[in-house]
């Protein structure tokens, strides 16, 4: 069949002198993107195969998913470990894995058909990684030891195997991913889908003899008086139309073959799984046949070799072998990501790095959900990962739900109200300049007021300068009361208003020194105490200093504002949150914004900007107002907008980039004492 394969580097090197380059895809649901997205998706494969100059060959491996996970540095590793483990006993939970293999007659054709296929895996949004070293000799360790076979299965070592081939496609047209059920199959085994070009006078003399056969067999029938056999009939249709599209060049002629591998400890396992496999091709549309006397050859070509043993391919144009795209499964499984749950089909464990720059274009998140649908304890379970990673996490808390958490986590709680020990400085600006100053006093005054006109602002600003100047050259701190003297006579409206700011319990909170120390782990202001009226301008002053904060001290941390919808009412606020969701990746921080009400963020231009620019979104459920809202914002399907309105406690769509997925909130008791709520249940 093969000879001898010598791992080279990054490369398999065939006796025959030909070069074979594996590359792993990431994992992508097609049917989860949106019109557009997919629609592009599919062309950049379709471009790759119209392209095909080499064999191609595409590698599903399925795999049962260990039911023992490590335990974890910690208390509470060991306590998600637990939790994973009894998850999943008594279920059928399966990983996949995608790899590419092209192969060329040399190193150099084998490189460019690599850079080509890598091309179209970036385009289409799986991705690519080349395969190297003991990761690429892992992928085809299967070549070496003993092996015996008879005519119903093959034994590699202490594995069974058994093979089946693809006889006939389907008998009606098919669009993007038909081959679902086969992908898709709760089975131990892996699955080859090969391409390799075929010359056209070769598939057009191909085509006429078919044509022949066909057309004999249909006299033959009607000589005999017989009802045609509407597999002939549908053949015959078929055969034309390729020879027509091949004949006009719209597509280059292609063997497609399909082979999948069966793999077991024993008989009776084997034979479960062979028959999950029958079912599978069946599901699809397609008939396949066992390959009897040849399932070692099967083990070859489902290995990322590119060669295909069985021979068993069906001549397509490449139009139709573009439809034979893998990716129809999207997981979530980031290296060393949070671990926030499940998906809620696959039982797949939800690891989440936002972090990683390979995956998503910044480190934003944003957490919408109604009200009882889980939103706090999604947006505490991240926190909590969060610390735990060294990842710094600066909460501002409306309704002082995270101090258990920060208890928990030897964090700092600090109550923000007036009278209390927190001050804050209404002269802190961006950058610490005079101008920076004078316009954070500008927005500040332009938010207790409700609104200011030219003038007003005029005057605020040459006051604020002023006061500046004076305390300047007196060597002291600047302060808003000082402003007071100078705004009397010319905006006194102005004055009356900024003047209960200046005096009393409001004096020591807004007008007095900063007193911000941040806990290096976790520090959370709580606002539950503030009223609602002063409730825009502490949040200002906050987030101004959190800016500051994010430009001056870059370095891993989530800045959270839980219900910021409500703070986008406010348009100093709302600019100020868009500035710190654009540019904070600039300076390694992530932005992660939550709200029960996702019409205040996407009601406004500045609220959509903050909750788009989320490279992570978890959509919880929500109404079917909102949900059409969020359909519009986040380009959902029909069936995304549907699970949006119908998800229970804990249960979100995860839209990070365009792996998008229904995953369930799945933590242990000991997250939940931690968070001081319930967690959701176990799977419905």
């Amino acid at each position: 069949m093969i000879g001898a394969v010598t791992v080279a580097r990054d490369r398999l090197e065939l006796d025959t002198g030909e070069v074979t380059v594996v590359l792993r895809s990431g994992d992508l649901d097609l049917d989860a993107l949106d019109p557009a997205r997919r629609a592009s998706a599919l062309s950049a494969f379709a471009g790759l195969c119209h392209s095909i100059d080499s064999p191609l060959q595409l590698v599903v491996r399925i795999r049962p998913l260990a039911t023992v996970e490590a335990p974890g540095d910690d208390e509470l590793g060991a306590a998600m470990a637990r939790q994973r483990m009894a998850r999943a006993a008594g279920l059928e939970a399966h990983s996949r894995e995608i790899l590419v293999a092209v192969r060329g007659v040399d190193g150099d054709q084998a490189e460019l058909s690599a850079e080509r296929a890598a091309s179209a895996l970036r385009a289409v949004g799986a991705g690519a990684v080349r395969l190297a070293g003991e990761e690429l000799g892992s992928a085809v360790s299967c070549l070496g030891g003993e092996w015996s076979e008879s005519a119903r299965s093959a034994r590699f070592g202490g594995s069974l195997v058994a093979g089946l081939a693809l006889r006939r496609l389907p008998g009606h047209p098919v669009g993007a991913g038909w081959l679902r059920p086969l992908l898709m199959v709760r089975a131990c085994c892996d699955l080859a889908i090969h391409l390799q070009p075929a010359p056209l006078g070769a598939a057009l003399t191909s085509l006429g003899r078919k044509l022949r056969d066909f057309a004999a067999h249909r006299m033959l029938e009607a000589e005999r008086g017989r009802v045609g056999d509407v597999q002939v009939d549908i053949g015959l249709d078929a055969a034309h139309a390729l020879r027509g599209r091949l004949a006009r060049g719209s597509g280059q002629p292609l063997q497609l073959s399909v082979v999948a591998l069966g793999i077991a400890g024993d008989e009776a396992g084997l034979r479960v799984v062979t028959e999950r496999l029958r079912s599978a091709f069946s599901a699809a549309l397609i008939a396949a046949e066992p390959l009897h006397f040849r399932h070692a050859a099967a083990r070859l070509a489902t290995l990322p070799l590119g060669v295909d043993p069985v021979r068993a391919g069906k001549l397509v144009d490449s139009a139709a072998a573009a439809s034979c795209v893998p990716w129809l499964a999207a997981g979530c499984a980031d290296p060393g990501g949070y671990r926030m749950g499940e998906h809620r089909v696959s039982h797949e464990p939800v690891l989440l790095d936002p972090f990683d720059t390979a995956r998503h274009h910044n480190a934003n998140l944003a957490v919408l959900a109604a009200s009882g649908h889980g939103k706090s304890f999604a947006l505490g379970t991240l926190v909590l990962e969060a610390v735990q990673r060294g990842v710094q996490c600066i909460v501002v808390d409306p309704e002082q739900e995270y101090h258990r958490l920060a208890t928990a986590l030897a964090g700092t709680h600090v109550t923000v109200a007036a009278g209390s020990d927190c001050g804050l400085s209404v002269f802190e600006g961006d950058d610490g300049d005079d101008e920076s100053r004078v316009t954070a006093v500008g927005e500040f005054v332009a938010t207790v007021c409700a609104r200011l006109d030219d003038v007003e602002r005029a005057l605020v600003d040459r006051a604020a300068r002023a006061v500046l100047t004076q305390a300047r050259a007196a060597g002291e701190q600047p302060h808003l009361a000082a402003c007071l003297p100078l705004l009397g006579d010319t905006a006194p409206r102005v004055a009356a208003v900024i003047d209960r700011y200046c005096s009393g319990a409001l004096a020591r909170l807004f007008d007095g020194t900063q007193s911000l120390t941040l806990d290096p782990r976790l520090h959370v202001f709580s606002l539950r105490d503030v009223p609602a009226e002063h409730m825009p301008a502490v949040s200002l002053l906050i987030a101004r200093s959190l800016w500051r904060l994010v430009r001056h001290e870059p370095r891993r941390r989530h800045i959270v504002f839980d219900e910021a919808g409500a703070l986008c009412e406010h348009a100093a606020l709302r600019s100020l949150l868009v500035q710190l969701a654009r540019r904070c990746r600039k300076h390694g921080a992530s932005l992660v914004v939550a709200t029960q009400n996702a019409q205040d963020l996407l009601v406004t231009h500045e609220g959509s900007v903050v909750a788009t620019n989320s490279a992570t979104v978890l959509l919880g459920g929500h109404r079917a107002a909102e949900a059409a809202r969020m359909e519009a914002a986040f380009g959902l399907t029909a069936a995304q907008r549907r699970f949006v309105e119908t998800a229970a406690r804990g249960e979100f769509l995860l839209l990070a980039g365009d792996r998008r997925l229904e995953m369930r909130i799945d933590v242990p008791p000991e997250y939940a004492a931690i968070l001081g709520s319930t967690a959701p249940g176990p799977p419905r």
